[in-house]
């Protein structure tokens, strides 16, 4: 049965992580520089004139690239019609 190097390759790997398996500890979080860091989360409060600020910016953006895709779309079509009345 020649399977090749490629086959015995991933045997070997997987016979491998199967006796590492038992060298791991379980009840080991994290490690290093990562343990002991602690998040500083202090976001300012968000105004109601704030929240409202946002919604309008986003409603703009969003109108802005309904637009933008719209004109694009329309330019395509007309490009293929006078592609399409050319070619007949």
């Amino acid at each position: 049965m020649g399977f090749g190097g490629g086959a015995q390759a991933m045997i070997t790997i997987l016979k491998n992580n199967e006796k590492m398996k038992a060298q791991r500890s379980r009840s080991k979080g994290l490690s290093g520089s990562y343990e002991n860091i602690k998040l500083n989360l202090d976001y300012p409060k968000a105004t109601p004139k704030m929240l409202r600020d946002i919604r309008e910016q986003k409603i703009q953006v969003r109108k802005r690239t309904l637009f933008n895709q719209f004109l694009l779309v329309c330019c395509i079509l007309v490009v293929l019609s006078i592609m399409i009345y050319f070619m007949f």
